[in-house]
């Protein structure tokens, strides 16, 4: 039994999701409009920027395809893996933690079906979420760039944890990026983030339960 004051550890994760889950909602009602109309009218005014990012490749897929791909090879190569092995953990959490990541990602952009920003600056009117809605203008939130690859580095920080800084690092700066270009609203970040994270939390516990079970 726990000491009182103490919170489980599922308590505590529960407590730090719906803070996330706060923090979406306050930005979408109050910072995604503000900002994404600052970053046009001040960094995709016509110039270097909006030139730079009007068309930038979309290689999410390739990225999973090639994570997959990757790990599966390196698994093939090697006859045994050691969960206490940090290099062996993360191949084996990436073999399926990418498409699993993709998989979510799509079906979140469905049920919310949210207009993506470039979409909205040009048609204000179709501003907000279009629950159900599967099409290509509302495939905003969350963002799936956020979804696959904050999986991915919390896969990385769960093997490797004092890597955090820098892989929190390298979070920020995609998030950040995908807002600066508008490509996405804030909320659309922060919510691939958490979902990202999630996702990797039970793809892990799935695949440490599989494994034990097997060498049971």
């Amino acid at each position: 039994m726990n000491p009182a004051g103490v919170a489980t550890p599922w308590l505590a994760g529960l407590v730090r999701v719906l803070l996330a889950a706060l923090l979406v909602l306050l930005s979408v009602r109050w910072l995604d409009v503000p900002l994404a109309l600052w970053v046009r009218d001040n960094l995709y005014t016509p110039g270097p920027w909006s030139r730079l990012t009007s068309d930038l490749p979309d290689l999410l897929l390739q990225v999973v395809i090639a994570t997959s791909v990757l790990s599966l090879f390196c698994y093939r190569m090697r006859h045994k893996w050691r969960l206490d092995e940090p290099l062996s953990r993360l191949v084996l959490l990436n073999i399926s933690l990418a498409p699993a990541a993709y998989l979510v990602k799509a079906l979140a952009k469905m049920v919310f079906g949210r207009v993506n920003t470039r979409d909205w600056l040009q048609e204000p009117g179709l501003y907000g979420f279009h629950w159900f809605h599967p099409s290509l203008e509302c495939q905003g939130f969350p963002s799936g760039h956020m979804v696959v690859l904050g999986a991915l580095l919390a896969a990385v920080v769960r093997c490797y944890p004092r890597w955090r800084a820098g892989c929190t690092a390298v979070g920020v700066l995609l998030g950040g990026a995908l807002v600066a270009t508008d490509y996405h609203f804030l909320s659309d970040v922060l919510a691939g983030a958490v979902l990202g994270v999630l996702v990797e939390r039970g793809v892990a516990v799935l695949v440490t339960r599989a494994l034990r079970s097997e060498s049971a």
